[in-house]
This record gives C-alpha cells, structure tokens and sequence, in this order.
C-alpha cells in the first residue's frame, strides 16, 4: 500500500511540475520501474473511468430503437418524400432499404463504443506505455543530439513523470464531462522531465520537447489523409456500382 502511495505522489508532484521529483527519478535506480508502474497504474484508472462515465451517458439516453423510429417518421412525412414517391413508386421501397442499413450502422458503431469502453481498461495503460517509450525514446535522441547528458533509462523515468498529467483523465467518472488542456500541460511537464534528466539551456530544453510531438503529429496527419482518401475512393465505387 506504501508503495502505491509513494507512486500516487510521484504522479501529483509530476503534475505539479515539481523539478525536485523529476531529479529523484533522474537519479533513482529504480527510476524506470516506477515510471512504468506509474503510467500503468494511471493508465487502469483513467481506463475505469471512461467506462463507467460511457455506461452513465448509456444509461441517461433514450433507446436507439426511439431515436430511429422518430427519425424514420420524421423523414416519410416531410413533402420531399412524398413528391419524390409520386415521381418514382420505387422509392419509398429503396429509402427503406437504404435507412435500414444506415441505422443498422450506427447501431453497430453505437454498440461497438461500449466494447471499446470495456477494452479500454486493458488497452488505455497499453497506449500509454507505448506512447511513453515512443516519445520517450524520439526526445531522448533529441536531446542527446542537442548535448544532453542522461541516460535512455534517466529519460525514460522523468518522462514517465510527466505522464502524470494524465490523472486529470479521471474526470470521465462523470457522464458527458471531459478535461482539456491535458496535452499542453503534458507538453510542459516533458519540459520540465527533458530539462532536469539532461540538463539542457532552455532553448535547447524546448526544442527537444517539442520536435517529438510534431514529427508524430506529421506521421499521423499524412496516415490519415491516406486513410481518408482510400475510404472516398471506396465509397465513389460503391456509388457509382450502386447508380449502375
């Protein structure tokens, strides 16, 4: 029990940007260990959070089965519809086709939250270890490229600090409620991790914080324009194969 107290408090002074905490992580043996039991053990709570806040918005939102009969209703009563059907008696038949398979749609991806939810609690500490040691790992090169003097695992330890930030995730316990600022705040306290591990001027402090996070935010722009252009693609094919 002491040893997750001490751990909770290491993740508050991370919060608190206090340079003292990072320094005993910096020069602790067991530095690495902690950080990675830190992150881990935020990464669970912040996991059970979001799931009983999702359970919370499921349970205070009317049935999915309500939502799309009003809307169905809603749709056929409208004069478009019923000046589209006198032009073409086939299509009320294809609306109820097509509104169908687009509800049943949702209806999965609606589903599908509540199991990520669930999963979440295995695969939140999973995404942040491994975007620990990601970014961990990229500033660390940075900052020895710039004449920083730590150790990878020195690194790796004050980064894991910084990830304490993370706890304000917590707040998701509350339906509906979210936290911002998490990854300015985080970006600070990397600073701070990256400043007392290597003992770096400012300038250089900074670049080696930051130049991480952009080259990521790059790769992940240009995965998800390819992404996004793929599924355009698909979808004019089916289009078109449905005109056809």
């Amino acid at each position: 029990m002491q040893s997750v107290l001490s751990l909770f408090r290491l993740g508050i002074d991370g919060l608190l940007l206090n340079p003292l905490a990072y320094r005993e992580q910096r020069d602790s043996p067991d530095g690495l260990r902690r950080g990675f039991t830190l992150i881990a053990i935020i990464g669970l709570i912040i996991g059970a959070a979001s799931l009983i806040g999702n359970l919370g918005e499921y349970a205070s939102q009317p049935s999915s089965e309500a939502i799309v009969k009003t809307v169905y209703v809603g749709l056929r009563t409208m004069p478009w519809f019923a000046q589209v059907s006198e032009l073409d008696s086939t299509f009320p038949a294809r609306f109820d086709q097509q509104f169908a398979q687009i509800t049943q749609s949702i209806q999965t991806i609606s589903d599908g939250g509540m199991i990520r939810s669930l999963a979440g609690i295995i695969t939140t500490p999973l995404i942040m270890v491994v975007s620990w040691l990601l970014f961990g790992t990229i500033a660390h090169l940075m900052a020895r490229a710039l004449g920083g003097r730590a150790a990878f695992h020195q690194t790796l330890a004050c980064t894991a600090l910084a990830s304490g930030v993370n706890i304000l995730g917590v707040i998701e316990v509350v339906p509906f409620a979210q936290v911002t600022g998490t990854m300015l705040l985080g970006l600070v306290a990397s600073y701070v991790a990256i400043r007392e591990a290597h003992g770096l001027p400012p300038w250089r402090t900074l670049w080696a914080t930051i130049l991480g996070p952009v080259l990521l935010a790059l790769i992940l722009i240009a995965v998800t324009c390819v992404g996004l252009a793929l599924m355009i693609s698909a979808a004019r094919s089916a289009i078109q194969g449905g005109v056809l």
